[in-house]
């Protein structure tokens, strides 16, 4: 049985909540794996972010770059700044991509707790640029805040703290109701009923340049209940794939995609169906100076791509 998580947060800002769960499939009396936070202080690691969007009616547009995350040590309250440095965008056609990314606060436990002061960071530096009224400046600087706060936590929850003091047993499908945000139209969603499927896999190789296989690969879907990728009509599936160390959750890889295909005309007429394929994928290397190599290449997109 799992020992339930948080609710997830993804970057499409998904709505979550967890009511119970059941178990399905799997070997029984197997080990539970319980996942712990212990990332050791002054843990750098070199992260490429990679983001793949294509729908039908827009093409594809892909953006790319590379940073490192530092851990600092713990204050009086144990508390630890996980700092993003020397960002390098090579790619990056989403306005958001270039925006400044904010240094976490980071409890014992593994908990978000918030972000540095804005005039503590580089989003200062972008706001000082703008020739608009202090009035508009603080406006345009709460927002800016409130967007780098809702960043970071879900970066942070997708990495860590979704998962730390999480059990698992190994093999077996853990099934959560909940909502799920699905389009029915160009600017419109509704809540439905979903469910989310969560499975733990161990002896899992860490990465290419890390091929022993200590890590644990969780991969979590979320569909509408009753509805898979071959359900015709309007359709959403998220799924998240995490290659992480157990012991630590130190991760080397995250993948999330979801996928869309939304009626435009909203159930008015003949429908005019549109699909929408998203992905966002992080790469980890632990305790070195080079730039992770190549990451995402079309084979790690699902079969339902959209068409360019």
């Amino acid at each position: 049985m799992l020992s339930v998580p948080r609710p997830w947060l993804v970057i499409a800002a998904l709505s979550s909540g967890v009511f119970g769960c059941a178990t399905v499939g799997g070997a029984k009396g197997r080990d539970l794996v319980t996942l712990r936070f212990a990332w050791p202080e002054q843990s750098t690691i070199r992260v490429m972010h990679t983001v793949d969007v294509r729908s039908d009616w827009s093409g594809r547009m892909t953006a790319q770059r590379r940073y490192a995350m530092r851990l600092g040590p713990g204050d009086e309250q144990g508390r630890r700044r996980l700092i993003i440095q020397d960002v390098e965008v090579t790619e990056a056609p989403f306005p958001a991509f270039v925006e400044p990314l904010a240094t976490s606060i980071i409890d014992a436990q593994g908990e978000f707790q918030g972000i540095d002061p804005l005039e503590e960071g580089p989003g200062q530096d972008l706001l000082d640029a703008l020739p608009v009224s202090p009035g508009k400046k603080a406006q345009m600087a709460k927002a800016l805040t409130n967007g780098l706060e809702r960043e970071a936590r879900n970066r942070w929850d997708e990495w860590v703290g979704s998962w730390h003091g999480a059990s698992f047993t190994p093999g077996m499908t853990h099934v959560v109701p909940m909502t799920m945000s699905v389009g029915t139209g160009r600017k419109k969603t509704e809540e439905v009923p979903a469910e989310e499927r969560v499975r733990l896999d161990v002896g899992v190789p860490c990465s290419d340049a890390v091929p022993e296989p200590r890590c644990v690969k969780l991969k979590l879907v979320r569909e509408p209940v009753g509805q898979t990728d071959e359900t015709k009509g309007r359709y959403a599936h998220v799924e998240l794939e995490l290659v992480t160390d157990p012991a630590t959750l130190l991760p080397y890889s995250s993948r999330i995609i979801r996928m869309d295909r939304v009626d435009w005309n909203g159930g008015k007429g003949e429908p005019d169906f549109h699909e929408a394929v998203n992905m966002e994928q992080h790469t980890f290397i632990h305790g070195v100076e080079g730039p992770p190599g190549q990451v995402a290449t079309n084979a790690g997109m699902p079969r339902y791509h959209a068409s360019p």
